[in-house]
């Protein structure tokens, strides 16, 4: 046999011995193109008989009040959170949520509790006899709709002195209050909601009863007020002003607003 004849003979062999394997790779790869080609004509099918999706619903709004906490969690307990003025993202105050097992309720907590601040005070005197009667305030409770407080809630307070009022006693006082019956405007009041994002509407308060008399000092970016009032006998209130404003006496009615400290 000759040198050709050797070649030839020797690349016949090597190519019956790879035929096979040739042959398998290629049949392998037009498997899995047509796989391919049947994965994505089954998505595309799909999708045709779903049609358009639509997109995924918004996020929750911030929570406004202290039952929508409670909604949104039926275990949430009595305690500090986080609320939005209308749902504004922009208007948010931490809410004291109290009565969350039943009738959710919000209370703005007082940083200032100094024996100055957030009082209201009869002055004992003239035509009422006794001890000055004090009340001294920790939270106040406040619509969260309309930023009226309740003057009238004593939840968070705590009260010293008495006195007698044309025969009934006096162990108490409203928020934001000053009373006095010597005529003069010897009742007092504080209201500071320093370190909170609230204020006192201007011309909020308003004088009452006999031979009234008193003012309202703002200061403090209106987040301090400093009342005076009194007469035979009268009292400095938020409007409108509540006939005899002692003990538990008085509803929904001094105004604030929303001002973010600086």
């Amino acid at each position: 046999m000759n040198l050709a004849q050797n070649l030839i003979s020797r690349y016949a062999l090597s190519f019956a011995i790879l035929a096979p394997f040739m042959t398998g790779c290629i049949a392998g790869s037009d498997s899995d193109l047509d796989a391919a080609d049947l994965s994505e004509d089954s998505l595309a099918e799909t999708e045709q008989a779903l049609g358009p999706q639509p997109p995924p619903p918004p996020p929750p709004p911030p929570p406004a009040t202290c039952q929508e906490i409670r909604t949104r969690n039926p275990n949430a307990g009595n305690g500090h959170y986080l609320l939005h003025i209308d749902h504004d993202v922009a208007k948010g105050w931490t809410a004291y949520c109290h009565n969350m097992a039943s009738s959710p309720a919000e209370y703005l907590t007082l940083p200032n509790t100094s024996a100055s601040a957030n009082f209201s005070q009869y002055t004992a005197g003239g035509a009422v006899s006794g001890s000055n009667v004090r009340t001294s305030y920790t939270k106040i409770r406040i619509d969260p709709e309309t930023l009226l407080v309740d003057i009238g809630d004593q939840t968070f307070s705590s009260s010293s002195g008495s006195l007698v009022h044309g025969g009934g006693a006096v162990t108490s006082m409203p928020y934001g209050v000053g009373m006095s019956c010597d005529a003069s405007p010897s009742g007092i009041g504080n209201i500071d909601l320093t370190g909170t994002p609230f204020a006192v509407a201007e011309d909020a308060f308003q004088v009452g009863g006999a031979g009234s008399s008193g003012s309202a000092v703002y200061s403090s970016d209106n987040r301090v007020v400093n009342l005076s009032g009194g007469g035979f006998c009268g009292w400095i209130c938020s409007n409108p002003a509540t006939f005899n404003p002692f003990n538990d006496a008085g509803d929904f009615q001094l105004a604030l607003e929303f001002v973010p400290p600086p």
